[in-house]
């Protein structure tokens, strides 16, 4: 029995070294192979460039947002501008006047052309500090010294002395189609903040430019349902300038900082309004002066019977200083 007994202990106690030899054994396997993996895995890492940091829309804080400046702004053109009416729905704009007559502009085609460089002459959109006063808007124009930017309109218009629910249901006068060609702007801007005027809301603004027309023409016969214009009658207004009096540039008809204009709407005893005003100037300095000059002057009217056309002839014109010192125009609308 001891002897049973002895050889059960040494079994026990082999059967646990062969135990504690085999988890041993194990575990340095398991061990050596992490250690492998881990070797092979910085070889390749080392092997193998980093990939690039990824980059993402990252959101700013309303005290970051407030403290972005923009440096130049942004530049853009109107490369190739064209806006063609269909002749079967035509583009049209309808002012209704409070007695209920309206003015009606339609068939309205817009379109420009532009310099060889698309990019090197845009207009300028940016937000500029003003020391004491609000940040101004400002939208520079093209300087235009070629005058390769042009501009064209053609559209018809006319007049309705009363309007119902929509239709002219009184007597619609028929003007014709205006034509504008080659309308070249030079220089200036619009520059807009907001009013600094006590009690009074809105949008303030200065506007300017140097204006030149090749031909302002009313055609009193208008176009056919094809879209041709009648040039049988017509008035035509040639050689058309506007620029500063003094310097020969853009004419400021409004000035932000010392005489500026004003849009906003205003409701008094018999209803609201849209509003423009060119206010009177807010300082000692002399309110900016124009010059303007017509080339010619021409009427041509049909002959009868076939006799040849008639055409009147009245010349040029000119103002050698023109000035706005105060504007007011209240817009409101008709009751139908």
């Amino acid at each position: 029995m001891r002897m049973r007994a002895v050889r059960s202990k040494l079994f026990a106690i082999a059967l646990r070294c062969r135990e504690e030899l085999h988890a041993a054994t194990l575990t340095r396997i398991f061990s050596g192979a992490m250690a492998l993996a881990a070797l092979a895995h910085q070889t390749a890492e080392a092997a193998t460039p980093p990939d690039a940091a990824t980059h993402a829309m990252k959101p700013l804080e309303d005290d970051e947002l407030s403290s972005v400046r923009g440096a130049d702004g942004i530049a853009f053109n109107l490369n190739n501008f064209s806006l063609t009416s269909s002749l079967t729905n035509p583009l049209t704009l309808t002012y209704l006047s409070p007695g209920g007559s309206s003015m009606t502009l339609s068939g309205i085609d817009l379109s420009r052309t532009d310099d060889a460089d698309q990019f090197a002459d845009p207009y300028q959109l940016s937000l500029q500090s003003r020391p004491g006063l609000p940040d101004m808007i400002a939208l520079d124009f093209p300087l235009n010294a070629a005058g390769t930017q042009v501009w064209s309109l053609t559209t018809d218009f006319a007049n309705c002395d009363a309007v119902t629910a929509g239709a002219c249901t009184g007597t619609n006068f028929l003007g014709g189609t205006l034509q504008i060609e080659g309308l070249t702007m030079k220089g200036g801007g619009l520059y807009v903040s907001p009013s600094t005027l006590a009690d009074t809301e809105g949008i303030a603004f200065g506007l300017g430019t140097q204006l030149d027309i090749a031909s302002l023409t009313v055609y009193s016969r208008g176009r056919n349902a094809g879209g041709v214009i009648d040039t049988s009658d017509y008035l035509a207004i040639t050689g058309i300038h506007l620029a500063d009096a003094n310097t020969g540039g853009a004419w400021m008809l409004a000035d932000l900082n010392t005489h500026p204009g004003l849009i906003n709407a205003e409701t008094d005893a018999t209803g609201s309004y849209l509003h423009v005003q060119i206010g009177w100037p807010t300082t000692s300095d002399p309110v900016a002066a124009a010059t303007l000059s017509i080339q010619n002057i021409t009427f041509t009217t049909a002959g009868v019977n076939g006799a040849s056309a008639s055409v009147t002839n009245i010349g040029g014109a000119s103002i050698a200083s023109l000035q706005i010192n105060y504007l007011d125009i209240k817009l409101r609308t008709g009751s139908q």
